[in-house]
């Protein structure tokens, strides 16, 4: 409940949104022209993020499961079977490579942890994909048949697990080595962009990169939660990871030395693993992670800037030339939002980089009238050496539509960063313009994305509707857990209340149905309030009133012992 009840209505059918994908799958419907109703890597993960939010049971199950699509090369299968953890061989011989498909596991898996306080996860054993794609789709495995099924066997014939910690540390560190000539991560056949489908030869993805850069830094994370919450002092992995450990700074600025560390590790997956473990430090593998993301953040922020006086983003993409794709021409600009959204989101966008990535995204994407903010400016030619979005009518689809996934990602990350009206910007302006239908002819959801005329396309793509919903509720309403903790640190607005200076959220966690109600009596704006008291069953919470987001945790402890199993937490503003 906000001061909009439009917009309250309009968010149970988010919710409901990623619930009809799972059942109907993605885009099948014939007016979508988009699809044939199955899913995708990236579904599998974004699924499991609306349902941590809304249904947490057993989604621990699921995600373990899903981590038996990855292959010992870091790579993944892309063709998903009937039911949790079925994936099969790639058809036809044809193998393709998503560059972003290990940003996502990690992601949400980290969402696991905060939410349920099951970081002990990372020690479950789990199966690895094996077909005869090889070498990281690059070649095929001669000695792989059929008969021998789709699981990664060693050298004696036996089927290998590997830790999901294991898994996840594979996944991160070969996006790390598998860099272009700009040593950038390759792009591959595509990103989460999957319209960037002709660059696979000199293609470069700085945006996809910055992601991997904070992904690399949450593992690190979770390996510190791991130590302090479980006492251990290390892992095993499989013996062939620590090729993929190099920590010598210098060979990172070696684009052949990082290919020819991810060529010697994946020619030894090749078609079997020899099964012999090793021990490694955790404080070790934190440090390499650490390493290995600030070496990134610090390369991209030196490279790929660009300068505008006051206004500067950072280029997203090199082409199949290997030349830079953004950037001022004499006759336009080039801008494209993705780059700005995982800089953001990834910790490499500096505090004085971000004013001015928001300036240029208002000046050269947004457009209030038809969703918000545009995926990319206009090129004016049809770039086939970077992919065929650039064969779309500008405003269509993936060339100059306003993508409603990665506008909310937008959203997601300037709130991350503490840039809240702004944030709220990008995800109003999707709502207003769903909301009128008179312009995007959809019945109330969230659509892939908005053409150049503003009607809504492709409902069912759930991506957008699972990240609307995690943002409104962790980010926004700033009800999230940390590592099984309740925090409840608000990031409302003034003009988010409603008469009765009031906001409300009903949400499951730790077992319960909560109802956080916020209380803001002097209608202040977001900055100019501060928690003055928590209350949950007659009983006073404890709350840190330092800085703008002052925040409340509960302790899941004392949430378990609650006697009903539906409670509310009214919370003071002042």
């Amino acid at each position: 409940r906000t001061g909009n009840r439009d917009f309250d209505a309009w968010m149970k059918w988010i919710c409901f949104q990623p619930l009809l994908r799972r059942l109907f799958g993605c885009s099948f419907l014939p007016h979508h022209d988009y699809g044939r109703g199955g899913r995708g890597w990236r579904d599998l993960w974004q699924d499991c993020l609306s349902l941590l939010l809304m249904d947490p049971r057993d989604v621990g199950q699921m995600i373990a499961a899903n981590f038996g699509g990855v292959r010992t090369d870091g790579t993944n299968a892309t063709i998903i079977g009937s039911r949790d953890g079925s994936f099969l061989a790639d058809r036809n011989g044809i193998s393709r490579v998503w560059m972003d498909h290990a940003l996502w596991p990690l992601m949400t898996t980290r969402l696991y942890i905060d939410q349920t306080g099951d970081i002990e996860i990372l020690n479950q054993p789990v199966s690895y994909f094996k077909d005869k794609q090889c070498m990281r789709g690059t070649e095929t495995d001669p000695l792989w048949q059929d008969s021998q099924g789709n699981l990664q066997l060693t050298q004696e014939g036996e089927v290998y697990k590997g830790t999901i910690l294991e898994h996840l540390l594979i996944q991160q560190l070969t996006a790390f080595y598998e860099t272009g000539s700009h040593n950038i991560c390759r792009l591959r056949d595509a990103d989460w962009n999957d319209a960037l489908d002709m660059a696979s030869e000199r293609g470069e993805s700085v945006a996809f990169t910055c992601a991997y850069a904070g992904n690399l830094r949450s593992l690190a994370e979770m390996l510190c939660l791991l130590k302090q919450k479980s006492s251990l002092e290390t892992v095993e992995l499989m013996e062939e990871v620590e090729i993929l450990l190099d920590n010598d700074p210098k060979n990172f600025d070696d684009t052949g030395r990082k290919q020819k560390l991810l060529t010697d590790y994946a020619a030894r997956c090749r078609h079997t693993v020899n099964g012999r473990r090793k021990v490694f430090s955790l404080s070790s593998l934190e440090t390499n992670l650490i390493q290995k993301a600030e070496w990134l953040a610090g390369y991209v922020r030196t490279h790929e800037w660009i300068d505008g006086g006051e206004e500067g983003w950072f280029n997203s993409y090199y082409d199949n030339h290997g030349r830079a794709v953004e950037g001022f021409r004499p006759d336009h600009v080039r801008m494209m939002l993705t780059g700005q959204v995982f800089a953001i989101m990834g910790g490499v966008a500096s505090e004085q980089q971000i004013p001015k990535i928001i300036k240029s995204a208002d000046h050269y994407l947004y457009q209030k009238k038809i969703g918000g903010y545009r995926l990319n400016t206009d090129f004016h030619e049809q770039k086939f050496d970077m992919g065929r979005m650039f064969g779309f009518a500008y405003g269509e689809k993936e060339n100059g539509a306003v993508f409603s996934h990665m506008t909310v990602m937008y959203a997601n990350a300037l709130y991350r960063r503490g840039f809240v009206r702004e944030g709220w910007k990008a995800l109003k302006s999707l709502a207003d313009t769903a909301l009128d239908f008179d312009t995007s002819h959809i019945y109330p959801g969230i659509p892939e994305y908005f053409r150049s005329d503003g009607r809504g396309m492709y409902q069912y793509l759930t991506g957008a509707a699972s990240w609307y919903m995690m943002t409104m509720i962790t980010e926004v309403f700033g009800i999230c857990g940390k590592t099984g903790e309740l925090m409840i640190r608000p990031r409302l607005l003034a003009e988010q209340f409603d008469e009765e200076n009031k906001a409300s959220l009903t949400v499951p966690f730790a077992g319960k149905l909560l109802t956080v109600i916020y209380e803001n009596p002097q209608r202040k704006d977001y900055g100019e309030y501060r928690i003055r008291a928590a209350v949950c069953c007659q009983k006073a919470c404890s709350t840190d009133q330092g800085g703008k987001d002052s925040f409340v945790m509960i302790p899941r402890k004392w949430l378990d012992e609650l006697p009903e199993k539906a409670q509310t937490i009214l919370v003071q503003l002042d």
